[in-house]
């Protein structure tokens, strides 16, 4: 089987997979033993009459399955409007995922910059003080509630170090959004791809020189970023560490050494050999965090995805939550055929 056929029958997989997980949010939701509509208006709005007509409009007089299947339809149609906030839910969640990217991005290289070297360190030097650091570090993201750490991150770096700042996150300026916005009336091809490029607030104040703009974000979601970094970088570490451990014990290896290769050389050989799990942990947390650190975004008050979505879930807003759930889906299931594919490539025996 070719690689072409391969990824052409995992995105078929890609719509029963998704239909099942929006279902299965629906249900859930649905479930609940309240009335969502109350839960959209306003304290204030008693009229019987507009309550009964957004009832209506989004089906909520008729049964579960007319709800689902209009859901879902107009969310497919691109119909789909939030509730509350009475904008296209597509609008809303594509403008918050920017922000949630750039968190993802910052969070991936520090989870890298911590894991992987402590993981090789703590293969190297079996059953030493790092490879007990390393095990501390797994237990520590596994067994600490993330809001606890994130609290406390808070209170280092914003009340203690005044190093950062909890409120809003920095967009490039206006002349710099028309600038990029434009690109593609020019430069239909190469000018498409720099704007949505662009479209991610760091990326585009980069392209337009605004380096203050880059600074005041890394200064402004660095703190998020390593607290999510900490939370999985022990794991990850047991895993590099695992997987290094054997590499370095497997028969080609062993003949490597034998030939009097240079130990850098070794490593570099087993590093490959062992990176096969590597990039599917590493693959999978990045994918979550794509799919919004929800907790993690409400602490620190960051507009992105993850915060939408806590959102939605506080005032029963099917909608939006429906509409997140189906990106989320949709996150998870690319990142993972991207790092499956990454495996032809990084490992010669594994093909398509």
């Amino acid at each position: 089987m070719s690689l072409t056929n391969f990824i052409i029958r995992r995105i078929i997989t890609f719509i029963p997979t998704i239909i099942g997980v929006m279902f299965l949010t629906y249900i859930i939701a649905y479930a609940i033993p309240t009335d969502p509509v109350r839960a959209w208006v306003s304290e204030k709005l008693t009229d019987p009459t507009i309550i009964q007509r957004i009832r209506s409009e989004y089906k909520f007089d008729a049964p579960w399955y007319e709800q689902f299947a209009f859901l879902i339809s107009s969310l497919f149609r691109g119909e789909l409007n939030d509730p509350v906030r009475h904008k296209n839910v597509f609008d809303e969640i594509f403008s918050r995922f920017p922000v949630t990217f750039e968190l993802a991005l910052l969070a991936l290289i520090f989870l890298i910059i911590i894991s992987i070297p402590l993981g090789i360190i703590a293969a190297l030097y079996k059953d030493s003080l790092v490879d007990f650091f390393v095990r501390f570090l797994a237990l520590f993201g596994s067994s600490m509630p993330s809001f606890v750490l994130y609290y406390f991150m808070i209170l280092i770096f914003f009340t203690y170090f005044k190093a950062t700042y909890l409120a809003g996150v920095p967009t490039p300026s206006i002349s710099c959004a028309t600038t990029l916005n434009s690109l593609p009336q020019s430069y239909p091809v190469i000018g498409g791809i720099i704007s949505f490029i662009g479209s991610v607030p760091m990326f585009g104040a980069a392209i337009c020189g605004e380096w203050d703009v880059v600074t005041e974000t890394i200064k402004r979601l660095y703190v998020p970023a390593l607290s999510l970094a900490l939370l999985n970088g022990g794991f990850v570490a047991r895993i590099v560490r695992n997987s290094f451990l054997d590499a370095i014990s497997s028969e080609s290896i062993v003949f490597a050494k034998a030939r009097g290769l240079e130990k850098i050389n070794v490593w570099r050989h087993a590093f490959k050999n062992a990176l096969v799990p590597i990039i599917t942990i590493i693959g999978l947390n990045f994918g979550g965090l794509l799919s919004g650190a929800v907790i993690a975004e409400t602490v620190f008050n960051i507009p992105g995805l993850g915060r939408y979505m806590y959102d939605s879930i506080s005032r029963l807003n099917f909608p939006a939550l429906i509409g997140s759930v189906f990106l989320v889906a949709i996150i998870y299931l690319i990142v993972n055929l991207i790092v499956d594919i990454l495996y032809a490539y990084i490992d010669p025996r594994i093909r398509y």
